[in-house]
């Protein structure tokens, strides 16, 4: 089985995988970019070089429903099917992933670890979205205060040059020129305004329904 088919197979009926974000995969997949841990999970990264790979942490997992139970906290099917969590943001242990809300659109959450980062909201509201902010180039989403520097201003100020990777250059192209998307420079430009998990109240609806199907 593909990597692509086995990611679009685990989504729940009720929360399918959107197809700009299946035909997205699809390609990523054709180009190499799928990887197996030592332990046989797959993963997939924006990279088909595997030098580059073996340092990227955004990478998509095929999404278990155990984790949309662990955020959720709930034993409900029709809570946990509306979430489904597949993409990795951080190597503090921070997720993104696809959430129906109440009106049944569907939009991109971030999850931040808690641990590290606090980000709980709404990512972008759409898939076209998604991949414009990945072809940016951040080797970690879940720092908001990074959003408002490019991915080469954060990589100089923090990082190592060997501690991450370059442009994902090949998925911005596809981005740009297959589904015709606009890709900033900066992800403030997709991400206006984010929400932390401490904050003492928000109108982010994930943020809000997170805490309401577990009781917070």
């Amino acid at each position: 089985m593909t990597f692509t088919d086995e990611m679009a197979g685990a989504f729940p009926a009720g929360n399918p995988l959107p197809a700009p974000l299946r035909q997205a995969i699809a390609w990523l997949e054709e180009q190499g970019c799928v990887r197996t841990r030592r332990d046989g999970v797959r993963y997939m990264t924006l990279h088909p070089e595997p030098e580059h790979s073996a340092v990227a942490t955004t990478t998509f997992y095929v999404p278990e429903p155990a984790a949309s139970a662990y955020w959720t906290a709930s034993d409900d099917p029709e809570v946990n099917q509306r979430l489904s969590i597949f993409l990795r943001t951080g190597g503090d242990g921070s997720w993104a992933g696809l959430w129906r809300d109440d009106t049944g659109q569907q939009r991109m959450v971030h999850l931040g670890s808690g641990s590290g980062s606090l980000m709980l909201c709404v990512l972008t509201d759409t898939p076209q979205d998604l991949l414009r902010l990945l072809a940016i180039g951040y080797n970690e989403l879940c720092w908001p205060e990074q959003f408002e520097r490019t991915p080469q201003e954060v990589r100089d100020d923090e990082y190592a040059d060997d501690d991450y990777p370059p442009p994902p250059l090949l998925f911005r192209g596809y981005v740009e020129r297959t589904l015709g998307l606009s890709i900033p420079p900066r992800a403030a430009a997709i991400v206006p305004t984010t929400v932390s998990m401490d904050a003492a109240q928000s109108d982010d609806p994930f943020w809000n329904w997170l805490k309401r199907v577990r009781g917070e």
